[in-house]
Protein backbone atom coordinates (compact mmCIF):
# COMPACT_ATOMS: atom_id res chain seq x y z
CA UNK A 1 0.00 0.00 0.00
CA UNK A 2 0.99 3.63 -1.06
CA UNK A 3 2.25 5.68 2.26
CA UNK A 4 0.62 9.62 3.04
CA UNK A 5 4.16 10.06 5.31
CA UNK A 6 5.86 12.35 2.83
CA UNK A 7 4.21 15.61 3.59
CA UNK A 8 4.79 15.96 7.26
CA UNK A 9 8.40 14.92 6.80
CA UNK A 10 10.96 17.18 8.05
CA UNK A 11 13.44 16.04 6.02
CA UNK A 12 11.26 16.08 2.83
CA UNK A 13 10.04 19.27 3.68
CA UNK A 14 13.41 20.92 3.85
CA UNK A 15 15.06 18.51 1.36
CA UNK A 16 12.07 20.29 -0.87
CA UNK A 17 12.42 23.69 0.07
CA UNK A 18 16.34 23.68 -0.87
CA UNK A 19 15.30 21.84 -4.48
CA UNK A 20 12.60 24.09 -5.56
CA UNK A 21 15.33 27.09 -5.17
CA UNK A 22 17.16 25.50 -8.02
CA UNK A 23 13.87 24.14 -10.71
CA UNK A 24 13.12 20.76 -9.32
CA UNK A 25 10.55 18.74 -6.83
CA UNK A 26 11.87 16.18 -4.48
CA UNK A 27 10.02 12.62 -5.20
CA UNK A 28 11.59 11.23 -2.01
CA UNK A 29 14.29 12.07 0.98
CA UNK A 30 15.03 9.50 3.07
CA UNK A 31 17.86 8.97 5.56
CA UNK A 32 19.61 6.11 7.75
CA UNK A 33 22.18 5.11 10.11
CA UNK A 34 23.78 1.70 9.62
CA UNK A 35 27.24 1.20 10.59
CA UNK A 36 28.28 4.13 11.95
CA UNK A 37 27.84 6.27 8.58
CA UNK A 38 24.34 8.62 7.44
CA UNK A 39 23.16 7.52 4.38
CA UNK A 40 20.60 9.72 2.52
CA UNK A 41 19.02 9.22 -0.68
CA UNK A 42 17.06 11.92 -2.34
CA UNK A 43 15.06 11.37 -5.64
CA UNK A 44 14.52 14.64 -7.54
CA UNK A 45 11.73 15.56 -10.48
CA UNK A 46 11.87 18.19 -13.05
CA UNK A 47 8.65 19.26 -14.61
CA UNK A 48 9.27 21.05 -17.51
CA UNK A 49 12.12 18.43 -19.53
CA UNK A 50 13.98 15.79 -17.99
CA UNK A 51 16.45 15.31 -14.97
CA UNK A 52 20.35 15.39 -16.33
CA UNK A 53 23.56 15.19 -15.01
CA UNK A 54 24.05 18.73 -14.22
CA UNK A 55 20.21 19.16 -12.36
CA UNK A 56 21.48 16.14 -10.28
CA UNK A 57 25.17 18.00 -9.32
CA UNK A 58 23.46 20.98 -8.48
CA UNK A 59 21.38 19.04 -6.02
CA UNK A 60 24.24 17.46 -4.54
CA UNK A 61 26.42 20.34 -4.30
CA UNK A 62 23.35 22.25 -2.85
CA UNK A 63 22.40 18.86 -0.10
CA UNK A 64 25.83 17.45 0.95
CA UNK A 65 27.06 20.64 2.46
CA UNK A 66 24.40 21.32 4.63
CA UNK A 67 23.71 17.97 5.50
CA UNK A 68 27.47 17.32 6.33
CA UNK A 69 27.61 20.20 9.12
CA UNK A 70 23.94 18.75 10.55
CA UNK A 71 25.53 15.21 11.04
CA UNK A 72 29.20 16.05 11.67
CA UNK A 73 28.98 13.05 14.08
CA UNK A 74 28.74 10.48 11.07
CA UNK A 75 30.30 10.61 7.79
CA UNK A 76 27.61 11.29 5.42
CA UNK A 77 27.08 8.98 1.89
CA UNK A 78 24.38 10.55 -0.05
CA UNK A 79 22.58 9.27 -2.85
CA UNK A 80 20.54 12.29 -5.28
CA UNK A 81 19.18 10.08 -8.82
CA UNK A 82 16.21 10.83 -10.80
CA UNK A 83 12.94 8.63 -10.77
CA UNK A 84 13.83 6.88 -14.07
CA UNK A 85 11.64 5.86 -16.21
CA UNK A 86 9.13 3.23 -14.37
CA UNK A 87 9.24 4.05 -10.37
CA UNK A 88 7.16 2.46 -8.05
CA UNK A 89 5.32 4.72 -6.12
CA UNK A 90 5.78 4.72 -2.38
CA UNK A 91 3.61 7.53 -1.00
CA UNK A 92 0.02 9.56 -2.26
CA UNK A 93 2.23 12.55 -3.08
CA UNK A 94 3.80 11.35 -5.92
CA UNK A 95 0.56 11.65 -7.98
CA UNK A 96 0.43 15.46 -7.19
CA UNK A 97 4.81 15.71 -8.03
CA UNK A 98 3.78 13.31 -11.79
CA UNK A 99 1.08 15.19 -12.94
CA UNK A 100 0.62 14.82 -16.31
CA UNK A 101 2.50 11.70 -16.73
CA UNK A 102 1.54 8.48 -17.78
CA UNK A 103 0.67 6.06 -14.50
CA UNK A 104 -0.16 2.33 -14.20
CA UNK A 105 -1.99 1.79 -10.62
CA UNK A 106 -3.79 -1.44 -9.56
CA UNK A 107 -7.35 -1.13 -8.73
CA UNK A 108 -8.46 -2.95 -6.00
CA UNK A 109 -12.27 -2.45 -6.48
CA UNK A 110 -11.72 -3.68 -10.43
CA UNK A 111 -8.74 -6.23 -9.39
CA UNK A 112 -7.04 -4.83 -12.51
CA UNK A 113 -4.57 -2.72 -13.88
CA UNK A 114 -5.71 0.78 -14.61
CA UNK A 115 -3.42 2.80 -16.81
CA UNK A 116 -3.91 6.61 -17.59
CA UNK A 117 -2.20 10.20 -17.30
CA UNK A 118 -2.38 11.59 -13.93
CA UNK A 119 -5.31 14.74 -14.68
CA UNK A 120 -5.37 15.62 -10.98
CA UNK A 121 -4.59 14.18 -7.39
CA UNK A 122 -5.36 15.65 -3.68
CA UNK A 123 -5.04 14.11 -0.07
CA UNK A 124 -7.75 11.75 -0.94
CA UNK A 125 -8.05 10.85 -4.65
CA UNK A 126 -6.24 11.08 -8.65
CA UNK A 127 -8.00 11.76 -11.09
CA UNK A 128 -6.78 9.81 -14.24
CA UNK A 129 -7.73 10.77 -18.19
CA UNK A 130 -7.45 8.61 -21.24
CA UNK A 131 -7.58 6.06 -19.01
CA UNK A 132 -7.41 1.99 -20.00
CA UNK A 133 -9.10 -0.87 -17.45
CA UNK A 134 -6.75 -2.94 -18.48
CA UNK A 135 -8.49 -6.73 -17.88
CA UNK A 136 -11.59 -5.70 -19.29
CA UNK A 137 -10.04 -3.51 -22.42
CA UNK A 138 -12.35 -0.81 -21.09
CA UNK A 139 -11.38 2.84 -21.96
CA UNK A 140 -12.87 5.89 -21.04
CA UNK A 141 -12.43 9.46 -20.53
CA UNK A 142 -11.49 9.86 -16.51
CA UNK A 143 -11.87 8.26 -13.73
CA UNK A 144 -11.20 9.13 -9.83
CA UNK A 145 -9.53 6.83 -7.90
CA UNK A 146 -9.58 6.49 -3.94
CA UNK A 147 -5.85 6.31 -2.68
CA UNK A 148 -7.36 3.54 -0.31
CA UNK A 149 -8.81 1.86 -3.70
CA UNK A 150 -4.84 1.76 -5.05
CA UNK A 151 -2.56 -0.92 -3.62
CA UNK A 152 0.38 -0.21 -6.13
CA UNK A 153 1.37 2.38 -8.55
CA UNK A 154 3.86 3.04 -11.02
CA UNK A 155 5.08 5.53 -13.94
CA UNK A 156 3.71 4.28 -16.98
CA UNK A 157 6.29 4.41 -20.14
CA UNK A 158 5.67 3.49 -23.75
CA UNK A 159 8.56 1.68 -25.40
CA UNK A 160 6.70 1.93 -28.79
CA UNK A 161 5.07 4.78 -30.66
Amino acid sequence: MLTDNAISDPLYKEIDSLMSAIGLRTVEAVSSVHQGARSMRVVVYKEEGEVDTDDLAAAYNLIYPRYSIIYADRDLQLEVSSPGLQRNFKDTMEFSVFSGRLVRVYSISDSSYITGVIEEADSSSVTLSDYIIEDRNEKGERITLAFSNIAKAKLEYRWEA
